[in-house]
């Protein structure tokens, strides 16, 4: 073979039989690639997880214009068959269910004005009732009893107890037009009788199925109560189609379809695009008329809850995508420097290159191909790595569509990281080849001093920027990178010369000091990129537990509660509760508390909760006042777990113990209020009255603020000096009697559940439940919590070279020691105080470098929280703080730095390659 075609070989598998270096080599492609694939998995997976989450919140309740279902009805024509159309249509949309067909009475709505009546009756007996069919009664009903049969009707519980009718009984199906009309009747039989919901008037569903609760006001209404859905007489298409004909009843058809489970947001974004596409074409072609019954009727949300998750991917992919550029351009920077420091360990290999005529391209070409094996084998790696990671610690989303994408994107990265290598090798090449002309000799770049200026504008430009941009995310590494050009200073200071000490145990800290002042530049280099990735990866794990600790504080604050639900009143609650006394003209309004009046017992977990809108002389803002049960208010409130929480629950419990001053006067939390800072009292005006408030105690925020300051009273002492303006009273009218405007509501520690498992019994109207679950699922969390993981992910590699970092320190250097080491041995400082010397050299470079990086990120702290913030302008402040955690972690990188590099040492041997020192 001829040489090129031998150098060929040899550089290809060259790249795999350099030990320690090959894996160093490997680590910095897999982590390239894995940080290229990781971006199109990751964008997947979160954007699938936001839409199922939009999906999960869809209520029961919710009307299907809501939800991920369609319903056409289309007035193509009378009969069932007429409907095969419609059914084919919907059938050619990608990522719905098979469509069912069902058809309602409106007869009603095309006989107006004239009177038209539909009965079910049973010997003397009748209740109103309207035709429904659906496919399978039997599987889309609740029944009560035992069924029988499948040719008849089913009908509701409440009309077949007012009927005395069972299943298996014969009714008489009758419909009349006209005040003086004849009614065409007919005879079915009843095959069973269903349950009804809450309402009392639409079918119950099945365990796990909602379809008739998105049928809402898609149903057939009373024929004499309006406002409410009829009684349906449901049975299969067949049966009612024969007796819609026989009663002289029209039927208009619908076709209903749901999006399929477990649809990704792109299959579901290409279903929304087929369904607009279908509703146009209808409605384009058929009568749209609202006035007219069998105009065009078309419901579907699904197109809404795509556009609701697009929305809050967009957010994310924001937050994300500087750090995902970020991740490449730090693979790319690893592969860079592992690149130079091949340069530098092989410079005696570089300068016979140059000597035997080796032109540079050559040697490009040849490091190319050196590299080339290691760049697939991690390129591979790296898309499993990033795969694995992203679907077991990434967010809760399939990844589908995009591991075609994420390959090409790792390979793409590889083979640019492959290239940068074969510039680099042809650069160093080429200073051998053409060396620089004599010169006179120019003084040194002080490139340490340089990068600590840049980190300190980078700092200052943060600190007085509005808010944090895309290349901010650098300042911390910024400011760690100059922290480590101060840490590869120190261990300089710290050597020591002259000559070996007669002790032999003095010995090994004078070896060992000596080594430290030896290493020169590397040495620099090592400590300070020790220094910036332990920093890293504390200054992320500090990040994560802060913002975690922000966000939980920060829902705590905006939902108060994990269920919130503004009630009538909590009268409503109250079996007991007096009603507002009756108001004489002639006499003044009575004052002090009305007797019996009391805040409600309610079930554990759950409290009342009453606010209003005050003002105070000290100001002209409106402030919120709370008025709370103290005891209870402590077990049903969210506290997150942040200072400022913690001290306004220690509030509340020191209202609990004293609600009032011994004057009666109502003590008040003060809740982020500056202009009551030195005040004792404060006089609030509660509607056409004021009160005095003595300050109890002084917070930054509290649970269930809304945005602005409060004052946090205790129920009793301040509700009962309203007298018969207090909310509690039971009102004489239906308008109400109370003259201050006093929201009421119903604080529930069980979420929307635990409150309806209070209101249901009931029978309480809610005006509108908030809960802290879906806060949880607000963009701006979610983005913070998914770029959160992305920085723990570089940080945890930036750790990873910190350590491989040290190691190939510690290997270059052993080999350049390895002849002082043997001497020292044999003139009678013996093998194992050699080794003890090595490891205390370590310990002390490992030591300084974490001491560094702590103190870095101990200084970054003023600027984490403009740094990490996403919401400047909410309550509490983000308070960034040294994770204990972190910096146990932080220590244990360190400390497993340490011993592979005293590992590493060990292994090397005298007879190492003469031109790589591996």
């Amino acid at each position: 073979m001829a040489p090129g075609g031998r150098l060929v070989v040899e550089a290809l598998v060259g790249g795999l039989r350099q030990r320690a270096w090959t894996l160093l080599t490997l680590s910095a492609f897999l982590v390239l690639a894995a940080a290229g694939a990781a971006g199109p998995m990751f964008a997947e997976a979160s954007d699938n997880a936001a839409f199922q989450a939009r999906r999960d919140q869809i209520p029961a309740t919710a009307r299907q214009n809501d939800a991920a279902v369609v319903r056409l009805s289309a007035n193509v024509g009378p009969s069932v068959q007429d409907q095969q159309r419609v059914i084919d249509d919907l059938r050619q949309v990608d990522g719905l269910t098979e469509p069912d067909l069902t058809g309602g009475s409106v007869g009603a709505e095309l006989a107006k004005p004239r009177f038209w009546g539909s009965t079910a009756a049973f010997k003397d007996k009748k209740e109103r009732g309207r035709l429904f069919a659906v496919g399978e009664p039997a599987q889309q009903l609740v029944a009560v009893g035992n069924p029988t049969g499948n040719d008849g009707v089913w009908i509701p519980e409440p009309m077949a107890t007012e009927l005395g009718v069972r299943p298996g009984d014969q009714i008489t199906v009758a419909v009349v037009v006209g005040n003086r009309g004849t009614p065409r009747k007919a005879t079915a039989n009843v095959d069973g009788v269903y349950r009804v919901d809450h309402g009392g008037r639409l079918p119950a569903d099945p365990a796990g199925r909602t379809k008739w609760a998105l049928r809402t006001g898609d149903t057939p209404g009373d024929t004499e109560y309006h406002t409410l859905p009829a009684y349906l007489l449901i049975g299969d298409v067949a049966t009612i189609e024969r007796l819609a004909a026989t009663v002289d009843d029209q039927i208009l058809w619908a076709v209903e379809a749901a999006l399929r489970p477990g649809t990704t947001l792109s299959e579901s974004r290409r279903t929304a695009d087929g369904v607009d596409k279908l509703r146009r074409y209808y409605a384009s072609s058929l009568a749209v008329d609202g006035d007219d019954p069998l105009a065009l009727d078309f419901a579907s949300g699904i197109g809404r809850i795509v556009a609701t998750a697009q929305a809050t991917t967009e957010t994310v992919r924001q937050r994300t995508r500087p750090v995902e550029w970020a991740a490449i351009a730090v693979g790319l920077a690893s592969v860079l420097a592992v690149a130079l420091l091949s340069a530098r360990r092989r410079e005696q290999e570089l300068r016979h290159t140059a000597a035997v005529g080796m032109s540079p391209v050559t040697v490009g070409g040849l490091w190319l191909l050196e590299n080339l094996l290691p760049a697939v084998v991690g390129a591979g790696l790296g898309w499993l790595v990033a795969w694995q990671l992203v679907a077991r610690l990434g967010p809760p989303g399939a990844i589908v569509e995009s591991l075609g994408p994420a390959a090409v994107t790792a390979v793409s990265a590889a083979g640019t990281g492959v290239i940068i290598v074969a510039l680099v090798g042809a650069a160093a090449a080429a200073r051998r080849v053409r060396p620089a002309p004599p010169a006179t000799p120019g003084r040194a770049v002080p490139y340490g001093l340089i990068l600590i200026i840049v980190a300190l504008v980078a700092a200052a430009g943060l600190s007085t920027a509005e808010g944090a941009r895309g290349v901010d995310l650098l300042v911390p590494l910024l400011v760690l990178v100059a922290v480590g050009v101060v840490a590869g200073r120190l261990p300089g200071l710290l050597s020591g010369g002259g000559r070996m000490p007669s002790s032999p145990a003095r010995a090994v800290v004078w070896l060992a000091r000596r080594r430290l002042g030896s290493g020169g530049t590397e040495r620099r280099l090592a400590v300070l990129v020790v220094t910036a990735g332990l920093g890293m990866l504390l200054f992320a794990l500090s990040a994560l537990h802060s913002t975690e600790v922000s966000s939980d504080d920060r829902i705590a604050v905006a939902a108060g509660a994990e269920g919130v639900a503004t009630v009538p009143g909590s009268w409503a609650f109250d079996d007991q509760a007096p009603s507002a006394p009756p108001e004489d003209p002639s006499k003044p309004r009575p004052e002090g508390p009305v007797p019996g009046v009391r805040v409600p017992p309610l079930p554990g977990g759950n409290t009342m909760v009453w606010r209003a809108d005050v003002r105070t002389p000290l100001d002209d803002a409106q402030k919120d006042l709370l008025v709370i049960d103290p005891a209870r208010f402590r077990e049903v409130a969210l506290w997150g777990s942040g200072p400022d929480l913690a001290a306004a629950r220690a509030a509340v419990s020191t209202l609990a113990e004293r609600p009032t001053e011994a004057d009666g006067t109502p003590r008040a939390i003060v809740v982020a209020d500056p202009s009551a800072d030195d005040v004792p009292i404060v006089r609030v005006t509660v509607g056409y009255g004021a009160e005095n408030l003595s300050v109890a105690e002084r917070v930054n925020a509290f649970p269930g603020m809304r945005g602005r300051s409060a004052y946090v009273v205790a129920a009793d002492p301040m509700l009962g000096r309203l007298g018969v303006d207090d909310p509690r009273l039971r009102p004489r009218t239906e308008l109400g009697t109370n003259m201050l405007f006093i929201q009421t509501f119903l604080w529930s520690a069980g979420g929307e559940p635990g409150v309806l498992a209070v209101t249901d019994p009931r029978g309480v109207q809610l005006e509108r439940i908030n809960t802290a679950a879906a806060l949880r699922e607000d963009a701006a969390y979610i983005a913070t919590s998914r770029a959160r993981g992305y920085q723990l992910a570089i940080a945890g590699y930036l750790a990873l070279l910190a350590v491989l970092t040290l190691c190939i320190y510690a290997q270059r250097t052993a080999v350049v020691r390895r002849p002082t080491d043997l001497m020292l041995a044999r003139i009678g400082l013996g093998r194992a105080r050699v080794r003890r010397a090595r490891t205390l050299e370590f310990v002390l470079l490992a030591g300084t470098a974490f001491a560094f990086a702590v103190a870095g990120v101990a200084a970054l702290i003023p600027l984490a929280g403009r740094l990490l913030d996403d919401q400047p302008g909410l309550l509490p402040r983000l308070a960034f703080e040294l994770s204990p955690t972190g910096i146990g972690i932080t220590a244990g990188a360190a400390l497993v730095a340490t011993v592979l590099a005293v590992l590493a040492t060990e292994r090397t041997g005298v007879e190492e390659a003469a031109y790589r020192d591996n």
